[in-house]
């Protein structure tokens, strides 16, 4: 039912049959993308986490549509992340200051195992959150 005179009854029907898949993404920025559970009252914060979150949920949507993500279609992203398999080699990002290096995981422990004994008590740290 509308009160739009323009519509056609297949253009009405076109928007109802969309009413599940809205619903569906509704119910997944509530329960998964947590829009609602923000506790800030000030609302520079509160639109960040608003924009962010819609932005972040834009990302996914997007990736759905690549070669990789068709995988993924009609799924939501706690079922994606809950099948997903990190194929890519994993990396270490070192930085000091304004200088930054990107290694391969396996680059970084052989240049680990060339440093003194006081370079790699500062390079520890990063190793045990890998």
């Amino acid at each position: 039912m509308t009160t739009d005179t323009e519509r056609t009854a297949r253009q009405i029907i076109n928007t109802y049959e969309l009413r599940p898949e809205i619903e569906e993404d509704f119910r997944q920025m509530k329960d998964f993308w947590k829009l609602t559970d923000f506790k800030s009252t000030q609302y520079n914060y509160i639109t960040y986490h608003i924009v962010m979150t819609l932005t972040g949920y834009l990302y996914f949507q997007l990736y759905k549509n690549t070669e990789e993500g068709r995988a993924f279609i009609g799924k939501s992203l706690p079922v994606v992340i809950k099948n997903y398999k990190e194929t890519r080699p994993k990396s270490v990002a070192i930085y000091s200051g304004q200088y930054f290096g990107i290694f391969p995981f396996l680059e970084f422990l052989q240049l680990y195992a060339e440093c003194t004994l006081e370079v790699r008590q500062h390079l520890d740290p990063i190793l045990a959150k890998v």
